[in-house]
């Protein structure tokens, strides 16, 4: 697949999945509540990171800026259904204690330099700091999380060793911002209700003719 039919096929499944999920998904965040909940859905579920988000709020009673002030054992009871917590603790330390600073420099800097500067953080790594990049500051970045990837591996679209820097980096020099949001959470869409790492139902995916996985055919697939 040469370059032109890779950018068609993109376009084509974005199209697709647009129609099977025409509502945008915005999550409706401020900044720093994005970046929290972020770092606290590393591994674990949106629904476990929005618990945990909430949790903080009212341990801190809406100023999530206090965390890094807040006695240990209490922030970590607060984040502990989110797994991780002596890492993600870390991180939220590191970064919240930061944040009037790192705001204001992540609004200014180029996606590259943000993404630089939000990695130097602990535990903070390229995926985190794209999500946040994208959702928080609407800057151009394609995150890939393991339903995307999983997704975007199935389909056959890149190129078999494309790494998940490779593929981000490639979306983020061909589409646009608003196309790329969109096309990431409507991957995860996809890896939800169909592309599922076990037992996935192919025989009802809306893209399964531009599938790839071999597997699809499979009389236990989908039904």
């Amino acid at each position: 697949m040469d370059e032109k039919q890779l950018l068609e096929k993109i376009r084509e499944v974005a199209r697709r999945l647009r129609e099977r999920y025409p509502k945008a998904y915005r999550p409706g965040r401020t900044p720093v509540e994005q970046m929290v909940f972020t770092i606290l859905s590393q591994n674990t579920t949106d629904k476990n990171a929005e618990r945990c988000l909430e949790n903080l709020k009212e341990l801190t009673k809406g100023n999530l800026l206090k965390v890094p002030e807040l006695p240990r054992d209490k922030v970590l009871g607060a984040i502990r259904p989110c797994g991780m917590f002596n890492q993600k603790l870390e991180a939220l330390n590191s970064v919240l204690g930061d944040w009037e600073r790192l705001e204001k420099e992540l609004k200014k800097l180029s996606e590259k330099e943000a993404i630089k500067l939000l990695t130097s953080y602990p535990f903070v790594g390229s995926k985190t700091a794209r999500v946040v990049l994208t959702f928080a500051f609407g800057k151009n970045t394609f995150p890939i999380d393991t339903h995307c990837f999983r997704v975007l591996k199935r389909l056959g679209i890149f190129p078999e060793g494309w790494s998940r820097e490779k593929i981000s980096e490639f979306m983020e020099s061909h589409f646009d911002a608003e196309f790329n949001r969109r096309f990431h959470y409507d991957l995860i869409r996809l890896g939800r209700e169909f592309c599922r790492a076990r037992n996935p139902r192919c025989k009802e995916c809306p893209l399964r003719d531009l599938c790839s996985y071999p597997a699809k055919n499979s009389p236990d697939r989908g039904s």
